[in-house]
């Protein structure tokens, strides 16, 4: 996945999200690595509001966690 190399500015932040359950072993993992996640009743999926100060270790981090999980993030604005 590609990610930006620079912070971009938003109105509202936007929000990464991944198509997970609920429970299970791979959103166990996924709230050990991403603790600040939550899960969005409307959408039925976890996501993680974009933080600026975090970027773009942030990123990066996303971006491995779903390559090593064969996992897709979807951003929603």
């Amino acid at each position: 996945m590609h990610h930006a190399t620079y912070p971009h500015k938003y109105d509202k932040p936007p929000s990464h999200a991944f198509n997970l359950p609920r429970d299970g072993a791979l959103t166990r993992l996924f709230r050990e690595e991403f603790p600040e996640a939550y899960f969005n009743e409307e959408h039925q999926e976890w996501r993680l509001d974009w933080d600026e100060t975090q970027f773009p270790e942030h990123g990066r981090r996303l971006d491995a966690f779903a390559t090593t999980h064969g996992l897709e993030i979807t951003h929603r604005y």
